[in-house]
């Protein structure tokens, strides 16, 4: 099944965005290399993993690139962002879904017929803050929806193309504290009653969790990141 992009234009207007330090081309532009904004903040005293500085440079970046969205890579090591949390001190450093960035607070829409089963917000540092968990018809995955905004929607029946929610605000730890975007992943199985799945693995726990939330991407064939 061809499920529908829950973000508008997420097909056609999206813009690879390097985390992974060590991955970092010498040749990428100075405004595509978050690990040189993250030096030049360090040196000016800022904190670069704060989300509003962090916002800062995903705006500068989509507007350098003509991009509506700047998107990570599955499985990706975020040491570096996330150096001084807890989950990387917990070695929980591979991404286990896919994060789209983007300037302003999106719309989210249902990627197909289907049934939003969980609403919710968690409540930690680091953590989702608001999200939405969807069921697709007919399928053997549910889609995990997360940092939205407080205007979470209702449990009940959607159909593909419906808004089912909004991007959420770092502002008052709205969507967890992090810049601008959505978190999205693939869940094989429902997570238990008020918890919700791991977004990052350690390297030894990576091949046993890729089988529990696959590789996104593979769900969206038309998604095209350049």
């Amino acid at each position: 099944m061809n499920y529908l992009a829950p973000l508008t234009d997420m097909f056609t207007k999206s813009k690879l965005m390097i985390l992974d330090f060590a991955r970092i081309p010498a040749d990428l532009p100075d405004d595509e290399n978050i690990q040189l904004f993250f030096d030049e903040q360090t040196n000016q005293g800022n904190n670069p993993r704060l989300p509003e500085h962090r916002q800062v440079f995903n705006n500068d970046m989509l507007s350098a690139t003509n991009a509506r969205y700047l998107v990570s890579q599955y499985g990706e090591d975020r040491s570096a962002t996330l150096a001084g949390s807890v989950i990387a001190k917990e070695s929980r450093t591979l991404h286990m879904g896919v994060d789209i960035f983007s300037k302003d607070l999106e719309t989210v829409y249902a990627p197909c017929d289907g049934e939003i089963i969980r609403a919710a917000y968690e409540e930690q540092d680091h953590g989702y803050g608001h999200y939405v968990i969807f069921k697709p018809n007919e399928a053997d995955f549910y889609f995990f929806f997360g940092h939205l905004s407080k205007d979470l929607p209702a449990l009940a029946a959607v159909k593909a193309g419906q808004p089912i929610a909004s991007l959420g605000d770092y502002h008052e730890q709205e969507n967890g504290g992090w810049t601008r975007h959505l978190h999205l992943q693939i869940c094989k199985d429902l997570p238990a009653e008020s918890e919700t799945p791991i977004g990052y693995s350690t390297k030894d726990s990576f091949a046993e969790n890729s089988q529990k939330f696959p590789n996104p991407f593979d769900y969206f064939p038309e998604w095209k990141v350049l």
